[in-house]
């Protein structure tokens, strides 16, 4: 089991689904995760992943950009790139500090709730690290629900928006499109969330690879993302191409 940490990223999720459209600061990477004294429930590892194909070059995707974006109003091209860009950073975020898809491979985990609920969610249980939960449960002849219910603290944040939200984003960015590959791509993304509300891990962690492409590889270029973060900063994430964008295919 992984180490509980106080979720403080709730503001970032309501902007991933709900799609800002105002200019976006700074570029940050995402943070290590803080050591605690207490025990998360629900961690796994996340899921492997093939070789990567090679990323396009910064000419090749500055040419797909202008025609990607050919036609569409520049408050419209503003408004996709920072509601891509912020769905991207969150589930980076998520995937690389809080186990993202290893919670999500279970689909009775509370992490589903950033997608099926709004207002106040409970994400995860904590308990005190001190306790052996395996060792307390056979002395005390408890269920896993058992000790929760006596030992267990509900972790929780505020959620404003859930997949259906995502979704109607996705579709009214993809109606201010005009260039048909990248209204392909936008609903391609609303059909996986879809598909992610039956808690099908494979399909959230489809529309994180969509979107880093779209925001690393399409709308930003991902290495010159880096030149403002720290020197430390692991830059195999940003330099990451998963291949799912169609404007690259045959290139």
């Amino acid at each position: 089991m992984g180490n509980f940490r106080a979720f403080s990223l709730a503001c970032l999720l309501a902007c991933f689904l709900a799609g800002c459209a105002s200019g976006g600061g700074e570029d940050v990477p995402p943070p290590s995760p803080p050591a605690s004294a207490f025990r998360e429930t629900g961690a796994a590892k996340e899921p492997e992943e093939a070789a990567p194909p090679a990323g396009p070059a910064k000419e090749d995707v500055l040419a797909a950009r202008e025609d990607a974006l050919a036609g569409m109003p520049r408050e419209q091209a503003g408004r996709l790139a920072e509601a891509v860009k912020t769905a991207n950073l969150w589930l980076e975020q998520e995937y690389l500090c809080n186990d993202l898809f290893g919670k999500l491979a279970d689909p009775d985990s509370l992490y589903w709730n950033y997608f099926d609920r709004a207002g106040e969610i409970q994400i995860a249980w904590a308990y005190d690290g001190s306790l052996d939960m395996e060792a307390v449960c056979r002395a005390e002849n408890l269920t896993e629900d058992a000790f929760y219910a006596k030992y267990g603290t509900a972790v929780s944040a505020v959620n404003r928006r859930t997949a259906d939200d995502f979704i109607t984003l996705m579709e009214e960015l993809e109606a201010s499109a005009q260039n048909e590959a990248l209204k392909a791509e936008l609903r391609g993304m609303a059909e996986e969330m879809e598909l992610a509300k039956g808690h099908e891990m494979e399909h959230v962690n489809n529309v994180y690879k969509k979107l880093h492409d779209l925001d690393y590889f399409l709308l930003r270029y991902g290495p010159e993302v880096l030149d403002s973060y720290q020197s430390n900063y692991d830059t195999s994430t940003v330099c990451k191409y998963y291949g799912t964008l169609s404007f690259y295919e045959g290139a």
